[in-house]
């Protein structure tokens, strides 16, 4: 594999990552959802932090490229350490995009700026709701890991 092409595979399972993330914690309480009145969820809005998120993070996740693909068990460690990384500013980002067509409707306020912060709890809140996440992310990212290693 070329090494342009394993870099974009791993920005992708990190951009996968992300939106999985964000997905969770929207959908966590399936039961609710199914019971839901689908003319009364906001689909639009949720599409659209999707998208966010996971452009977020495929953007964190091309800058911080170079965390994933190390040999030992430090490698290891510093793969897990960028995975939560990119999940924590790829939230911070991914709620400012996504709040952008907010912000110029209704100019900055408190509250936006503070959902801009909660980003950076997605991974925490997402596991609390769904604690089978941490094996699905930990999976992700030793995926992202494994594939950002050179070929010999």
């Amino acid at each position: 594999m070329t090494p342009s092409l394993r870099k974009t595979a791993v920005v992708g399972i990190l951009a996968l990552a992300s939106m999985v993330l964000f997905m969770v914690l929207v959908f966590e309480d399936v039961r609710a959802f199914q019971d839901a009145d689908w003319h009364q969820l906001p689909l639009a809005l949720v599409a659209r932090y999707a998208v966010a998120m996971g452009l977020a993070g495929a953007l964190v996740g091309y800058l911080l490229y170079g965390m994933f693909g190390k040999s030992g068990l430090k490698g290891w460690a510093l793969a897990w350490l960028g995975g939560f990384l990119v999940a924590t500013i790829a939230g911070i980002v991914g709620s400012a995009v996504g709040l952008v067509p907010d912000l110029i409707a209704d100019g900055p306020r408190t509250g936006a700026i503070i959902a801009i912060f909660a980003g950076a709890l997605v991974l925490p809140l997402a596991l609390i709701g769904w604690p089978l996440l941490l094996l699905i992310w930990i999976v992700l990212v030793s995926l992202a890991h494994i594939i950002a290693r050179p070929g010999k």
